[in-house]
């Protein structure tokens, strides 16, 4: 297994997907970051500056959870599992003595990998911004709650990753799971005025947190880990299957 996710790696070393992550890891906590620079608080309120000093890193993270993520994750998730179709070299995966369930969860784990590397790296720019544009970091115990906001989310993530990769998988491109992703962000958007209802869909669930823990806003906990359990079970079954039996060429 080890070996596949190492060969996963070397193979992103010559494409430009790391520095991609990068890219999309620390872009909005530097447009948030300018943006905070660019205005002058001088006169305000030590109310108001501690309200926008609060809501700069809910900002961020609304952002990069509940849209920009959801984009980005769907093309590395489709790179990752359908460059061997795009590059016409499938039939050279499949001849390793490693089985199709070895490699498929060497490729998802390479995926999680890049995952939990962009969150952390975005975690890292938060509060690097944070500090340059405010001048001040957090209190503890509200990091603490930060950091439980990443976790959840990235958890959420996780699962529903197997969803772009069967996209994926069914297309052999890249095009259709990206399209999935910006469909995926538009639809956010609107879900977003459905206050508690927005629980129901499950491209939601990694922003969920954000409001739960931030903006105070009730869990429906059945509603939201059926949804969950339901949405990874499906998608990994469906991908599992499709894997294993479907056409390499």
């Amino acid at each position: 297994m080890f070996n596949i996710v190492y060969s996963e790696f070397l193979k992103l070393k010559k494409s430009y997907l790391v520095i991609i992550t990068l890219i999309a890891a620390i872009f909005v906590p530097i447009l948030e970051c300018i943006q905070a620079l660019s205005n002058n608080y001088r006169g305000s309120s030590e109310t108001l500056r501690n309200t926008l000093f609060m809501n700069y890193r809910v900002n961020i993270e609304v952002i990069c959870f509940q849209f920009l993520y959801i984009v980005f994750f769907s093309l590395i998730a489709s790179y990752v599992f359908s460059r061997e179709f795009t590059d016409k070299t499938a039939n050279t995966l499949f001849i390793y003595p490693s089985s199709r369930i070895k490699i498929f969860i060497g490729k998802l784990i390479t995926v999680y990998i890049i995952i939990a590397f962009a969150y952390f790296i975005q975690s890292i720019s938060t509060y690097l911004t944070l500090y340059i544009s405010w001048g001040n970091l957090l209190p503890s115990y509200l990091i603490v709650k930060d950091i439980e906001v990443n976790l959840y989310s990235m958890l959420f993530q996780f699962l529903l990753i197997p969803i772009p990769i069967l996209i994926g998988n069914l297309t052999k491109n890249i095009i259709f799971p990206v399209i999935y992703g910006i469909l995926g962000a538009v639809s956010s958007a609107f879900m977003m005025l459905m206050g508690i209802y927005m629980q129901v869909d499950p491209l939601m669930l990694p922003a969920l947190p954000i409001y739960y823990f931030y903006k105070g806003d009730p869990i429906d906990y059945v509603l939201v880990i059926s949804s969950a359990v339901l949405t990874f079970g499906v998608s990994i079954f469906l991908c599992l299957y499709h894997y294993i039996n479907g056409d390499i060429n």
